[in-house]
């Protein structure tokens, strides 16, 4: 994936149509987001705020996998990003779900990362 557009299917799906042209008004599609995954942020932000709004955590793991969205790189993109509340939602489903941690020892990591600089 390069630059296009990704939707947010009803049914769960994140779907990526590389000349964009989805219908936002349309029923199936909850939400809709430019995409540019060599902008890192964009790539959060799609995961992210999908993850927020019901998507497949497998499509996002597969997603997180292929962008490289890693617990390193998410230190990384809080550093750099200011998040959107779905964003703040989509994180903790993130870190429970995709990096398989608690989330109190996620944001105990955060804090010593941030703190020791």
């Amino acid at each position: 994936m390069s630059k296009g557009q990704v939707y947010l299917h009803t049914n769960g799906d994140l779907i990526y149509k590389p000349h964009g042209g989805v219908e936002f008004d349309s029923p199936f599609v909850k939400k809709v987001w430019p995409c540019d995954t060599k902008n890192r942020a964009n790539a959060w932000t799609i995961v992210l705020e999908a993850l927020a709004l019901g998507c497949q955590i497998e499509r996002a793991r597969n997603l997180a996998k292929k962008w490289g969205l890693t617990k390193l790189d998410s230190f990384e993109m809080l550093r750099r990003v200011k998040p959107t509340n779905l964003m703040k939602e989509g994180l903790d489903i993130f870190v429970k779900e995709i990096l398989e941690m608690n989330i109190e020892d996620y944001w105990r990591e955060v804090q010593f990362r941030f703190w020791k600089k």
